[in-house]
């Protein structure tokens, strides 16, 4: 009995995987030699798709703006000055500039995330502000009020516009760069090229298409990306100190994906991992309070 059972349990659960084997097994001996040219043409199909979404449609997994009217007026507490700066290829970025209270220390120069405006990041201010620092952060092009067509150069060349508008009114040693999640590429450059007291990233990821891998890990690296973001290579070239600060339940931009920048910083920099911190709660956790309060008070 008990061996009648163990067969009619097999049965069910195997039928369907050998009819299946059966049906395609037929079907490869109906079409013989030509199951392998079906197979390629489905895999350059595949490949064909994969490239559009990481090609001519990345940008819209990338970038979430919130486009402002050129004549929005922007409501926060503290006093700031809004600021447009000429940018090549007819770019206009928008800026916002909050003074501390008492003479500076320096000035924060603020790289911000993907999504959003300067509506949503200018309320930043507070935590830089009154640790006697001001703070300049701008919108990339096609968020709020910024305009101009965009790329990957161009957003390099506008991060390097930001930083030689603030270096008309502070000293590199009073400059310090900081990028969060998006921005961190953008921050990365300019400390790579340009001279400055400290670069700080948070939850930055070691490049665009890494991410890309780390969500996808099963598919082949063949495919072409438009927008390619690697902090791996500007960090390298950062003499600068760097301190970055990544959380462990990111689900943006997973653990794995920004520890990988461990191996690209050199001796006297810092990687602080956050436990249970995830993309945009850093503030909730005193490790970072303490850290960036350490680094502000210099």
């Amino acid at each position: 009995m008990q061996q009648q059972l163990l067969g009619l349990y097999t049965y069910v659960l195997f039928s369907p995987f050998n009819t299946w084997r059966v049906s395609l097994m037929q079907l490869l001996r109906r079409f013989p030699g030509k199951w392998f040219t079906w197979l390629a043409i489905a895999a350059v199909c595949l490949w064909a798709v994969g490239n559009l979404f990481t090609g001519p449609l990345q940008h819209w997994f990338i970038f979430r703006p919130k486009v402002l009217p050129q004549d929005f007026q922007y409501q926060f507490e503290a006093l700031f000055e809004e600021v447009f700066i000429k940018a090549p290829h007819r770019g206009r970025l928008n800026a916002l500039w909050f003074r501390a209270a008492a003479p500076a220390k320096g000035v924060v120069l603020y790289f911000h995330g993907n999504a959003g405006s300067l509506e949503r990041w200018g309320h930043l201010h507070h935590f830089f502000t009154r640790q006697g620092y001001d703070f300049l952060v701008y919108d990339y092009r096609g968020y709020g009020k910024s305009t101009g067509r965009r790329n990957q150069a161009i957003m390099y060349e506008d991060a390097l516009t930001f930083y030689r508008f603030a270096r008309q009114h502070y000293a590199p040693n009073q400059i310090l760069l900081y990028g969060r999640s998006l921005g961190s590429v953008f921050a990365s450059r300019v400390a790579s090229e340009q001279p400055a007291r400290i670069l700080v990233l948070e939850t930055p990821f070691y490049s665009m298409t890494d991410l890309f891998y780390t969500y996808y890990p099963f598919l082949p690296r063949a495919f072409y990306f438009r927008y390619r973001f690697s902090n791996a290579r500007s960090l390298r070239r950062v003499q600068i100190p760097v301190v970055i600060f990544q959380g462990t339940e990111d689900l943006i931009v997973p653990y794995r994906c920004a520890v990988r920048l461990q191996k690209v910083l050199k001796p006297g920099d810092h990687f602080y991992t956050i436990s249970g911190a995830g993309h945009n709660n850093l503030l909730f956790y005193d490790i970072y309070n303490r850290k960036m309060e350490e680094i502000l008070a210099q």
